[in-house]
């Protein structure tokens, strides 16, 4: 291994396909060099979000393209096939032409297990999609970390697709974590029992605030908090899955809301965090960093920061013991 530690993180890469033009090739190049400058001389895995494509086979030319790019890897053998592909999971096909998936990368010095890769396809299972494997990733024991983007515009199905995240690490006992833009606020708190993030909505008025609000019925004048169901039904224990940066109690930053639109505008929502990872009780526990890489670069390559945690997870087999 080069590291004590893993490093694990999440990645939105704002609607990115094969760069075909300067200025798609300039972005790619910076999001290239953002995931080469986090993953240097490092074990880890990343989680990435909105690879876009018309069909999984662009989607997954596309994950093999960053992966030859960063020097990683984003191929194991799914379930019941004996023939490695991208570890991807595909949006249903809807309304558009284009379709949104989420991947997996990761370090040459680390294993997926054979006949673990699983993707949990948009549609039946989720708005967007969750890919998961499990790996010999630099530990005593396997672990399963998984890729997610939660819906953007239901925050009862954020909470229905909650349960399906969960899921995946129920009737298991297999450690690991989720890597995702979950599209809400977490509900996790600080040692203090205040939420680790604040109420960013308060003060706004616009109409995309429905998609991340909880209304009363009752009182048309009451502040408008967010809607932190998913968050709250995620991390309950028993079984619950940990905010990196909650665990930690790490000085508050934004992973999103710095980006400006091609025809000017700002982001709505202004700065906020809807990006981090959330892990079982055990890996919590070997949490060492929590860090979202922010400076010009990280803001000029997508709407979204990526942000990574680091684990000591040879603690796993005292801990287990």
């Amino acid at each position: 291994m080069t590291s004590a530690l893993f490093r694990f993180g999440t990645y939105n890469l704002l609607n990115l396909e094969r760069p075909t033009t300067t200025t798609l090739k300039q972005r790619y190049d910076l999001i290239i060099r953002n995931i080469r400058r986090a993953y240097q001389g490092r074990t880890g895995i990343l989680g990435v979000q909105e690879l876009l494509g018309d069909t999984k086979a662009d989607a997954r030319r596309l994950i093999r393209m960053i992966a030859h790019d960063t020097d990683m890897r984003c191929e194991a053998i799914p379930t019941r096939r004996n023939k490695a592909i991208p570890a991807i999971a595909s949006q249903a096909v809807g309304a558009s032409a284009q379709r949104f998936h989420v991947g997996l990368l990761w370090t040459p010095d680390i294993e997926p297990i054979p006949d673990t890769l699983r993707a949990y396809e948009g549609g039946s299972d989720f708005w967007h999609g969750l890919v998961s494997t499990t790996f010999h990733a630099g530990g005593p024991v396997p672990t399963r970390w998984c890729s997610y983007h939660a819906d953007p515009f239901r925050p009862e199905r954020r909470l229905w697709e909650a349960h399906r995240v969960l899921s995946v690490f129920q009737d298991t006992d297999i450690p690991g974590g989720v890597a995702a833009d979950w599209n809400g606020l977490s509900a996790d708190r600080r040692p203090s029992g205040e939420y680790y993030d604040p109420e960013p909505y308060l003060e706004q008025n616009h109409r995309k605030l429905r998609y991340q609000v909880t209304f009363d019925p009752e009182d048309p004048d009451a502040p408008k908090l967010a809607n932190r169901g998913a968050g709250e039904f995620l991390r309950r224990d028993p079984g619950g899955l940990r905010d990196t940066a909650a665990v930690l109690d790490v000085p508050w930053q934004w992973s999103c809301g710095h980006w400006v639109d091609s025809k000017g505008r700002p982001d709505d929502f202004g700065r906020r965090r809807i990006d981090t990872l959330r892990v079982t009780a055990d890996i919590a526990a070997t949490t060492r960093t929590h860090v979202t890489h922010y400076g010009p670069d990280a803001e000029a390559a997508s709407d979204h920061l990526m942000v990574t945690a680091d684990f000591a997870l040879h603690e796993l087999e005292v801990m287990a013991a």
